[in-house]
């Protein structure tokens, strides 16, 4: 059974780099001066419009997981690559139309970094131990 039939990839079937390149992919679609107001526009549209929507994600899908994926060897349950396609679109929502500092002014390295552990994360369906909190770290915020 392959990792598309089971639902799961191992951690050794998702190169390392695998995470870094489709992040870096996608940054530059939303960055590049060539594809920034297009894709931009659909962003925005996206929220309000799911036809504006499903034509961002199927955008995101065809030009930047499927490629990616392709090119890497990436097998994974259709669940997981839309898991990561929502991550993107989510990324892509506060760093460029909500602008949400300090994500809307880190350096692309810097995102790559922080970004990459949980895609590959919802690709793998492996969780790195999350280290307990001192009491008292969680405050409560009041809606």
């Amino acid at each position: 059974m392959t990792g598309w039939q089971a639902g799961l990839v191992s951690s050794e079937t998702v190169p390392t780099d695998f995470t870094e390149r489709l992040l870096r992919r996608f940054l530059l679609l939303c960055e590049s001066p060539r594809t920034r107001r297009r894709v931009l526009a659909l962003v925005r549209g996206s929220v309000s419009n799911a036809r504006a929507g499903r034509l961002f994600y199927a955008l995101v899908n065809r030009v930047v997981l499927n490629p990616v994926a392709r090119v890497m060897g990436v097998e994974s349950s259709a669940v997981r690559l839309e898991l990561v396609g929502s991550q993107l679109i989510g990324l892509a929502m506060i760093r460029y139309v909500l602008r949400v500092e300090p994500i809307a002014s880190l350096e692309i390295d810097e995102l790559v970094a922080l970004m990459a552990p949980p895609l590959r994360q919802a690709l793998t369906g492996r969780a790195a131990p999350v280290p307990a909190l001192p009491a008292g770290e969680l405050a409560v915020v009041p809606w």
